[in-house]
């Protein structure tokens, strides 16, 4: 582990707010929100349709990998951080021509401010993997990308627990790039990718991997990184199906929590898995797609080390 040294960390947030000073909203209002009210909901801000306007129901740890531009694996704290059912209610005004590190800067500051942020960096070495062309060549063809798609239409990430299915058995997404997860009960997951680059496939691999080995970011492991190395520059529409072993963990109890497994709105089981047995993630991608995971040398990345911060904010 190679430490970045700082001559203390309290030092270092005051640091922190006077090289962004002035980078404050124009307004904001932040508030502990209820464990009824369930988090991951956030719109607008710079590069959306609403830029001057930024709205979310977010946790501790998600606001602070936005307001760093980091992974969620990246930061690292208290145990509370990464409690889904404790989270906060953000709104908050900037100007429209805000840049995403204008943005940024007012999120460092508002959690200085109102959550008394006390923080240090630290390098850290993380899994690698390479994702590679097996032997036998890609399992999957090269789609022309739909052109009359509507674009607000399709979501980069969609977690459903009871996906519909069309007749050839894939789950049903707008025309458009998307992805979406159809998960069981029993950690069993089906991932169809539409329209995706094997760019923008990898960049949640590592995320994937970490969490079918029951090593989800919720719980503090850091997840693998995977670079490509297919050479496929096209665009592909395939479907991913694999044993999942974090689906017993916190996300998968908050999405649950209101759900009578023996009610109508109960998860379907994944269809075309009749006997329950799916393979794991590596095993997945080697026989369903025609590629492979090789492992490759750690990356050093930069961690947020979260030394303290406030679980309630300054009032309004």
């Amino acid at each position: 582990m190679r430490l970045v040294a700082f001559c203390g960390v309290a030092v270092f947030a005051s640091v922190l707010a006077n090289s962004a000073q002035g980078q404050t909203f124009d307004a904001a209002s932040v508030k502990l929100t209820g464990t009824d009210v369930q988090p991951f909901t956030i719109t607008g801000g710079p590069g959306t349709n609403e830029p001057g306007l930024f709205r979310a129901r977010i946790t501790m740890y998600s606001l602070l990998a936005r307001a760093f531009d980091v992974s969620m694996d990246q930061i690292t704290g208290p145990a509370w951080l990464r409690d889904v059912a404790h989270n906060y209610t953000l709104v908050a005004t900037m100007p429209p021509n805000t840049t995403k590190e204008q943005f940024q800067k007012m999120l460092q500051n508002l959690l200085v401010e109102r959550f008394h942020l006390v923080f240090h960096r630290e390098t850290r070495d993380f899994p690698g993997y390479e994702l590679v062309v097996d032997k036998g060549g890609p399992k999957f063809k090269e789609v022309t990308p739909t052109k009359d798609a509507n674009p607000d239409a399709a979501s980069d990430m969609l977690l459903a627990l009871d996906a519909e299915i069309d007749e050839d058995d894939s789950p049903s997404l707008p025309p458009g790039p998307s992805t979406l997860i159809q998960s069981s009960r029993g950690g069993k997951t089906r991932t169809k990718y539409q329209e995706r680059t094997m760019v923008e496939f990898v960049s949640n691999l590592g995320s994937l991997i970490g969490s079918s080995q029951g090593k989800s970011v919720l719980d503090g492991h850091p997840q693998p990184r995977v670079v490509d190395k297919t050479g496929l520059t096209g665009k592909y529409t395939f479907i991913l199906a694999y044993n999942d072993a974090s689906m017993a963990g916190p996300i998968r109890e908050l999405l649950s929590a209101r759900i009578d497994p023996d009610a109508e709105n109960a998860p379907a089981p994944i269809a075309g898995d009749p006997d329950g047995g799916l393979p794991n993630i590596f095993v997945a991608i080697q026989k369903q797609l025609g590629l492979r995971l090789d492992k490759a040398a750690a990356l050093p990345l930069e961690m947020i080390v979260v030394d303290s911060v406030d679980k309630v904010p300054t009032a309004n």
